[in-house]
């Protein structure tokens, strides 16, 4: 995060980031650590509120009186007598309420409002370089914060490796193993010259399989395919500047990692490898790297050759058909970017 490292000579805009996003793709672990360095402090990952109102009211009234009284008064069927009369009264009023209210609520800090805070604070810090064209790129060192909006292409000689399966290729090896055989089948020697020779296309065909596909499997181990994804998106064309995007599967929130090609989409992370030119498509790579580019692009030449000097079909010739666009290397200029979160 040091600031000369993430300096953007193509934008000056650093206004925080306030318009809600999509996300497709984020390293969550990395978001939440790059946030607790920014604000020096543990998160929160959620907080609750507590809310309570009383009321009441308490009203009283006691009241009381008595005397004595004497006179003579006439009472039917009795005659005259003397009536003494007592009296007493009494009144004794109270009245209680008592009202409460509680209330809890639970929040709970999302990924998403992480990395709107991420954004927010690298932007207004002038941290976060907006990747725009090949010179600002030149600029940029690795460490630094980048973010670029494109569409993606895949890698497509990795891409084919993900056609090119090891059971395809162990499938393809004992079909040719057996086409050959049958068509060498004896027609001497009776049954037991055909079991044999059965037997034998079975060991043939079962030892090439297995070795084909043990091969392949060593090739697509090594591309990494299995754990990383390597998409190419074209920042800038005159001159070109690409951004080798490196993404893990694991942190994809979607089911299919290839989304990334069916728009536009906008990339934040950090820059771990300077601008180079013309960089081998197997750069990354344990051995394919040692293969020569110039190799990679004869053998591509003689696989469009053979596509042209097929028999036509229809009246077309199947190089009409199939646009191969493999290439050895990525053209012109290029960085490679580890994505934070990738989103539209």
């Amino acid at each position: 995060m040091t600031p000369d490292n993430a300096v953007d000579e193509t934008s000056s805009d650093h206004s925080p980031a306030t318009t809600p996003i999509a996300t497709i793709y984020q390293n969550s672990d990395q978001i939440a650590g790059i946030l607790q360095q920014i604000f020096r402090q543990p998160l929160i990952t959620d907080e609750t509120r507590d809310t309570s109102a009383d009321t009441g009211s308490d009203i009283g009234s006691d009241a009381s009186a008595s005397g004595d009284a004497a006179g003579k008064a006439r009472i039917p069927f009795v005659g005259g007598a003397e009536l003494g009369l007592h009296g007493q009264a009494g009144l004794k009023t109270s009245w209680t309420q008592n009202t409460g209210t509680a209330s809890r609520q639970q929040f709970v800090y999302s990924q998403a409002y992480y990395l709107h805070l991420v954004r927010e604070h690298l932007a207004e810090k002038g941290l976060l370089a907006k990747l725009a064209t090949a010179d600002g790129a030149s600029a940029l060192h690795p460490g630094a914060f980048v973010e670029y909006t494109t569409s993606f292409d895949p890698v497509e000689l990795t891409l084919a490796l993900d056609v090119i399966s090891p059971e395809l290729v162990d499938a393809v090896a004992r079909y040719l193993v057996r086409r050959d055989y049958l068509s060498s089948f004896p027609e001497d020697g009776g049954h037991e010259a055909r079991v044999q020779h059965a037997e034998k296309m079975e060991i043939e065909s079962t030892a090439k399989g297995e070795l084909a596909r043990a091969i392949t499997e060593a090739v697509k181990a090594d591309t990494r395919q299995a754990t990383t994804i390597e998409y190419y998106g074209r920042v800038a064309s005159d001159p070109a500047l690409t951004a080798i995007t490196v993404c893990e599967r694991t942190h994809f929130i979607i089911e299919d990692p290839d989304r990334l090609l069916d728009g536009t989409f906008t990339v934040l992370g950090k820059v771990i490898a300077p601008v180079a030119t013309d960089v081998p498509t197997f750069g990354r790579n344990k051995l394919l790297r040692n293969l020569a580019p110039s190799a990679l692009d004869a053998g591509i030449e003689r696989l469009q050759e053979l596509l042209g000097t097929a028999p036509e079909v229809g009246g077309t010739s199947p190089s009409d058909y199939v646009d191969l666009k493999l290439d050895s290397r990525v053209r012109g200029a290029s960085l490679r970017v580890i994505p934070l979160a990738i989103f539209s």
